[in-house]
């Protein structure tokens, strides 16, 4: 697979002692992938409230990588990753909407380890990701979801200014159990 470069991959966007522990803010890089695996599957083996509920394989993660620094490169999509002591502990997303009459609008995913969890990484995460969806894609309003039962992560969207402004009555079956599907928004 022929490597997908981008002019800002690895860049380090800011370095910040959080919760005791140095934290390093970058954009990601094609050598990121066992790192974002591992991620992912720890968040899968955990069972939180992610759209994902099935480990991926390295090869799955290499294809996803590549795509994401495509997309990047194109300005379709940012993405920042949070790194404790050289191991990924976070990423975060903003992919800018296809259609033609919502290209302002950018679809927010995050996700974060248990270890790195409660101690603000988080939030920062958050934060520089649309801070740099402004600069870079343009965006104007940010969109999510959250599972209704995924308590941290409302708290932590309404602190940054996500409002709720629906909802979809069992809109997800999450590990078997249906759950409601919370949409949030917030201007920048």
């Amino acid at each position: 697979m022929a490597k997908i470069l981008t002019k800002s991959a690895g860049r380090i966007l800011k370095k910040q002692a959080i919760g005791g522990k140095n934290v390093v803010f970058r954009h990601p890089k094609a050598s990121d992938v066992k790192g974002m695996m591992n991620m992912i599957n720890s968040l899968v083996r955990e069972r939180v409230d992610i759209a994902k509920t099935k480990k991926v394989t390295l090869r799955q993660e290499k294809r996803w990588l590549a795509d994401t620094l495509r997309s990047i490169r194109k300005k379709e999509k940012i993405m920042i990753v949070a790194e404790v002591d050289g191991a990924l502990v976070g990423s975060c997303e903003v992919a800018k909407d296809t259609y033609d009459v919502s290209r302002h609008v950018g679809m927010l995913g995050v996700g974060l380890r248990r270890e790195a969890r409660g101690l603000g990484i988080g939030k920062k995460l958050v934060q520089l990701c649309l801070c740099e969806s402004k600069k870079t894609l343009g965006t104007k309003l940010i969109r999510l979801y959250v599972f209704d039962t995924n308590e941290a992560g409302k708290s932590l969207y309404k602190k940054i200014g996500f409002k709720e402004t629906g909802r979809i009555p069992r809109g997800v079956l999450h590990n078997r159990k249906y759950k409601d599907d919370i949409i949030m928004v917030k201007r920048l």
